[in-house]
């Protein structure tokens, strides 16, 4: 762990890339309304902990602190737009900045991902962007700092001189996870936890078995997650499920499983949970008595009834209960669904869960 300067950090570095996973921030730092609007940044330039992890002498993974360092490189690009023309010295100065900081040997320094990372080019290059581009956070932040340059009529010289007072402090992430740290660094804002969910899985070699589960029964992302949060609270049984949580709830249970079986084993099962669930999202059942069913229970905005309905369902599937059984219980959920629906009242569905369950007992 070391403090270092900023742009110093960025002149001293060749290669800056970013964890797959990364979500980049659609609040991004806005350094410029920091020197404009509090004395205590001119004065004290801390901004915090930067998480990397070593490629090489000067190669790093960033682990956590990428949107700092996007928003640096933004706005270092801003000013050498803004003063673009301007005269001779403000030319070479702009040589220089992009020199030492943005590019080195004609490469970008920072690499983002996919489509951030097509954008961040375009920008840094000059290309012509699409209205779509124009909405991403990495442009926004961009006309912000053109905009307050240009109005407020701050000298470049002046933000360079402030910016020469940021430092970080660079912690080594070498000998740590660095998939599980940004999890827990980013608990407090929205991340991709299928993302993470997907390098774990290609961590220990099934990720070819996990990519055909979803791009077979799981169209969209948001019918993943449903899936991993349903498929979870059915084998830990939370009352309380945070979905927030998904990923770390994920590895618990794969971890769990993989000291009794193997990886195919658990895949299997993921795979056969994620056939039936499509169904139940999908409403693909050629019974006419439990597609109804199904069709008054996603009328009746009974989604929070999943969980057990993917339980019971596997159970049905493989014959532990019986038809009669299976459609009576979906007949309870459905009346329970409607009287929840007509009356009003939010009555928590694990009321009726230990009802069930006696049923399911005494049948």
């Amino acid at each position: 762990m070391k403090v270092v300067n900023l742009l110093d950090f960025l002149y001293k570095t060749r290669d800056l890339y970013v964890l797959d996973y990364l979500t980049i921030s659609e609040d991004l730092v806005n350094f410029l309304e920091l020197i404009i609007n509090d004395d205590q940044f001119i004065q004290k330039i801390d901004l915090g902990l930067v998480y990397l992890k070593k490629k090489s002498s000067d190669q790093y993974v960033i682990v956590d602190g990428v949107n700092r360092i996007l928003s640096l490189s933004l706005l270092l690009h801003a000013i050498c737009e803004c003063y673009k023309k301007t005269s001779t010295q403000n030319t070479k100065a702009i040589k220089i900045i992009r020199d030492k900081y943005i590019i080195k040997n004609s490469k970008y320094k920072l690499h983002l991902k996919d489509a951030d990372d097509i954008l961040y080019k375009k920008i840094i290059s000059g290309e012509r962007l699409s209205g779509k581009e124009k909405q991403k956070s990495l442009f926004k932040i961009l006309h912000k700092y053109w905009t307050l340059i240009k109005t407020d009529s701050i000298k470049a010289a002046s933000i360079f001189n402030t910016l020469k007072k940021v430092s970080v402090t660079i912690v080594d992430v070498d000998l740590t996870s660095e998939r599980d740290l940004y999890y827990k660094l980013n608990l407090h804002r929205k991340i991709n936890q299928i993302l993470l969910i997907d390098d774990y899985l290609k961590e220990i070699g099934v990720i070819q078995e996990w990519a055909y589960i979803k791009n077979t029964y799981l169209k969209t992302e948001n019918d993943i997650f449903l899936f991993i949060k349903d498929y979870l609270i059915t084998k830990f049984n939370y009352r309380n499920f945070k979905s927030e949580n998904v990923y770390e709830n994920f590895v618990n249970y794969f971890e769990t499983m993989l000291q009794y079986v193997s990886e195919e084993i658990i895949i299997n099962k993921l795979k056969k949970a994620a056939e039936l669930y499509a169904n139940m999202l999908n409403i693909k059942f050629e019974n006419n008595n439990i597609k109804s069913a199904f069709v008054k229970i996603k009328e009746y905005a009974g989604y929070d009834t999943f969980p057990y309905l993917l339980d019971v369902y596997q159970d049905f599937n493989e014959n532990n209960i019986s038809y009669e059984t299976f459609t009576e219980i979906l007949k309870t959920i459905v009346e329970y669904l409607y009287n929840r629906k007509e009356s009003n009242n939010n009555i928590d569905f694990n009321e009726l869960v230990e009802y069930l369950n006696a049923f399911i007992t005494c049948k």
